[in-house]
């Protein structure tokens, strides 16, 4: 399952590479949907796999460690993101200063002609986030499956009647 998710991450994240300056979005919502689908199919698949290895008793000690990787890394690729965004917007419009501010103070005439360079833009840093989103498909394909059942306590004996659980009681 974490192998398909990935792929419909990557089907969606291709539709914003293809960006232009009259993309309806009615695509790119529907890109987002795609794209959050592949997501929710890998997000907890892989919490799962990552869990059923570790023992009991490091479950809080393992949450904790996977939530500062995933925030660490959410901000990393957010940052690398924004400086490819920010260098792609400064080669596609390179008499434009102060990056999306600059942008927002042209006159209306001016934004409808930098529209088209500003969609390159945004399509060639989604390139990157394909190509970053391409490489987790190596290790989601590396994963072992899931096991069918999910960890629980082992049950505590029962006793099988009430004649049972009152042998050896003596009454008064």
């Amino acid at each position: 399952m974490i192998p398909a998710g990935v792929a419909l991450a990557l089907a969606g994240t291709a539709a914003y590479t293809q960006v232009g300056a009259h993309t309806s979005y009615a695509l790119l919502g529907g890109a987002l949907f795609v794209i959050g689908l592949g997501l929710g199919a890998t997000i907890v698949p892989s919490m799962a796999v990552a869990y059923q290895s570790v023992p009991r008793e490091a479950v809080g000690q393992a949450t904790t460690t996977i939530n500062v990787i995933q925030r660490i890394a959410g901000s990393v690729g957010t940052a690398l993101l924004a400086i490819v965004l920010q260098r792609r917007i400064a080669a596609e419009l390179p008499g434009l200063h102060d990056g999306l501010v600059g942008l927002a103070r042209l006159p209306e005439h001016a934004r409808s002609q930098a529209a088209p360079a500003l969609a390159a833009a945004f399509g060639t840093t989604f390139w990157v986030a394909l190509a970053l989103l391409a490489a987790a498909l190596v290790p989601a394909l590396l994963l072992p499956a899931a096991r069918r059942s999910p960890m629980s306590p082992p049950e505590p004996s029962r006793p099988t009647s009430g004649a049972q659980s009152q042998e050896g009681e003596h009454h008064g």
